[in-house]
């Protein structure tokens, strides 16, 4: 099921950023999800690090392995968890702004 702001047209979208940015820029809803991406991307770099030091120094690569997979989907998890939270929250200034 689509939300109405991805059956807006690409201008109405931009304005609903627009407002998004506005509303949103120095509140701490903004703040923890910059946040949760930042942290996310660095999971992802740090499981691509255990991964090459696994293989290029351990012998026994099972554990490693299996910790950089957990790693990077979890960070995966948070960032459609993330898209999701800031589209809700896109829809909803869209729904208020009709």
């Amino acid at each position: 099921m689509q939300k109405y702001y991805q059956t807006l047209s690409k201008d109405k979208k931009r304005e609903i950023k627009e407002l998004y940015k506005k509303e949103y820029h120095k509140t701490s809803i903004n703040a923890r999800l910059i946040r949760l991406l930042i942290f996310s991307i660095l999971s992802i770099i740090t499981a691509i690090v255990i991964l090459i030091l696994t293989f290029k120094y351990e012998k026994n690569h099972i554990t490693s392995i299996i910790l950089a997979i957990i790693l990077i989907l979890s960070s995966l998890i948070f960032i459609i968890g993330r898209s999701y939270v800031k589209l809700n929250l896109l829809n909803k200034i869209a729904l208020k702004n009709k």
